[in-house]
């Protein structure tokens, strides 16, 4: 039996998505029972964070009542807290990001410039890795498939911070040769639902099962395993390894 992790899940009613679009209380609970038949043993409920709505402490509070309140309901499925985290409040503020990572690890997940990438930006996040003592993960990636050429994923994967890649990569057929490409090559690194609109089935499990029927074994258990990875804080560059 197959169980995943998904670090960047949008399951938290009335707070809102990367791309916008809150859950219901009853959409909530009908996506719990999605991910629980998808066999997802552990979901990250990463909303996005709003500077200009709450202040990140207001932010918690909130998130975290949310998680409580669904705690029972997603049993045994555990659910931990994260976030989504807009890119300029992470350069304004990166001694604050700590209590908005995913979990408990030394990794955020942050909404990347809808922009092609620049040698500044290389820097940035460079810069960005060493004052806050985290590692950046894009999240969503495949957003920016129509933005960014080749050379973009390559310094992106060269600044050292790792791509996550919506369910929408590989289920949407125009998607799925870059996301593969992306994933067996380390460009990419991990598969989470993303900002899955919410009238769309999840997909979760069918998403997984393309990349273990596309990638060669060995692929296909990474990044099928980078997810817990994260989460246990393995070091950065344990997913740069070839």
């Amino acid at each position: 039996m197959n169980y995943y992790v998904d670090i960047h899940a949008n399951l938290l009613p009335g707070l809102a998505g990367l791309g916008g679009g809150a859950l219901t209380e009853s959409e909530a609970d009908a996506r719990i029972s999605v991910f629980k038949e998808s066999n997802v043993k552990l979901a990250v409920a990463a909303p996005y964070f709003d500077p200009a709505a709450y202040t990140p402490e207001e932010f918690l509070a909130v998130r975290d009542e949310k998680i409580a309140a669904l705690t029972e309901t997603a049993a045994p499925m555990r659910i931990v807290g994260g976030a989504v985290l807009p890119y300029q409040f992470c350069m304004e503020q990166p001694r604050m990001l700590r209590p908005l990572a995913i979990g408990a690890s030394g990794y955020f997940l942050v909404d990347l410039p809808h922009e092609p990438v620049s040698a500044e930006l290389c820097e940035q996040l460079s810069r960005l890795k060493i004052v806050s003592g985290m590692c950046p993960i894009a999240a969503d990636a495949d957003r920016l498939y129509d933005i960014w050429s080749p050379e973009d994923w390559i310094a992106v994967r060269q600044a050292g911070i790792l791509l996550q890649i919506s369910v929408n990569g590989l289920l949407r057929p125009e998607n799925r040769k870059l996301t593969l490409y992306l994933l067996a090559n380390q460009y990419a690194h991990l598969i989470a639902t993303g900002s899955r609109d919410i009238a769309e089935p999840l997909g979760f499990a069918e998403t997984m099962r393309i990349v273990q029927r596309s990638l060669p074994a060995q692929y296909y258990r990474r990044v099928k395993n980078n997810a817990g990875m994260v989460l246990s804080d393995a070091e950065p560059s344990a997913f740069l390894q070839a």
